[in-house]
């Protein structure tokens, strides 16, 4: 969580191309009136958008109530054996006048949505009773699938669909991770008191070929644990390389050498078969190298075995007894006389 005295926007970096469409959406949904979706993976900050756009609009000085899909939340009180309807009309009731964020849409019970969508329904129609509430959600990328599915009913979706905003993973704004490592790591010093560390060139580097799985929170934990183990003034490379997971480089599979290839394969396999009985892996191996290999000689020749021995360097009969030893042999001869059969069609 942020200091009280920080605000959320301090954090909205956009130097990316993909965050500043994310700036623009919430400037124009910033006026405190119709549902709100913010879509992304975790750990993306939709939490920080939601509040940026609490705070931008004409319900800045009013609360913001962040609850979980039970409608659980610090803001909300807690009546013990009560339902989660009621919880949600509690949570309404202690946002009135500001925002109240409801986390993970899909995880929303059948009940709640509806009450939820009554609630939104009647301020709309500026029913006396309704509560002066703006509603903002959060869920996945795959939110879709769960509207599909009948998990989110269409009819609540559709209430936040016209204002859905999308946050992009980290590997996707990687313009913006420099001055989000910086604010964040300034942030931490400011907690613990002591002035901000400087940051390497080369360690910025590091930071930006590193995958980011776990998006902006990952990286909000990297630069608080650097902050805690550098005590020099100055983060260098080697401390990123220090607390970075170490992350298997990921190459395309037209780039690897073909002997490369098939280690990756084996290694695998040789994973998998850890603890099994095994003794013919020689063959099986050479079975699953034989079979695409000749199938697609055979294709080459157009089903012409003296020309495929002769690309294999192979003596024909060899050929012969290989592809009937595979299984392949019978094949080959009824699709041959298909397609003669075609032919004289």
């Amino acid at each position: 969580m942020l200091r009280p005295e920080v605000r959320a926007h301090d954090f909205l970096v956009a130097d990316s191309k993909a965050m500043r469409a994310v700036a623009d959406q919430v400037q124009r949904y910033a006026d405190g009136d119709a549902p709100v979706l913010i879509c992304g993976e975790h750990g993306t900050g939709r939490e920080l958008v939601a509040r940026v756009l609490h705070q931008r609009g004409p319900r800045g000085r009013g609360r913001f109530v962040a609850v979980r899909p039970t409608f659980e939340g610090s803001d909300v009180p807690q009546v013990e054996g009560d339902d989660a309807c009621q919880r949600a009309r509690r949570a309404l009731h202690a946002a009135s006048g500001g925002t109240l964020l409801v986390k993970d849409m899909s995880d929303l019970s059948a009940p709640s949505q509806r009450t939820l969508k009554r609630a939104i329904r009647e301020r709309r129609s500026h029913v006396e009773e309704a509560p002066d509430v703006q509603v903002v959600a959060t869920a996945d990328i795959d939110v879709d699938h769960a509207v599909d599915a009948h998990i989110v009913a269409r009819d609540f979706y559709d209430l936040f669909a016209a204002r859905r905003i999308e946050v992009p993973a980290l590997r996707d704004r990687i313009e913006d991770l420099p001055t989000l490592f910086e604010r964040w790591v300034k942030h931490y010093a400011a907690e613990v008191g002591r002035t901000k560390p400087t940051v390497s060139s080369r360690a910025h580097e590091r930071l930006a070929v590193y995958p980011w799985p776990g998006n902006v929170a990952e990286l909000k934990s990297i630069a608080r644990r650097l902050l805690v183990r550098v005590s020099r003034s100055r983060i260098e490379a080697g401390d990123v390389d220090e607390v970075l997971p170490v992350v298997a480089t990921r190459v395309p599979l037209e780039d690897l050498a073909f002997e490369d290839m098939v280690k990756s394969k084996l290694a695998g396999l040789l994973a998998r078969i850890d603890g099994y009985p095994v003794h013919d892996l020689y063959e099986k191996v050479l079975a699953r190298v034989e079979r695409p290999l000749f199938d697609l000689v055979l294709a080459h020749t157009g089903g012409n075995q003296l020309k495929a021995a002769d690309i294999l360097g192979l003596n024909r009969n060899t050929l012969r007894k290989k592809l009937a030893d595979l299984g392949m042999e019978q094949k080959r001869r009824r699709v041959g006389r298909e397609d003669r059969a075609l032919d004289e069609a």
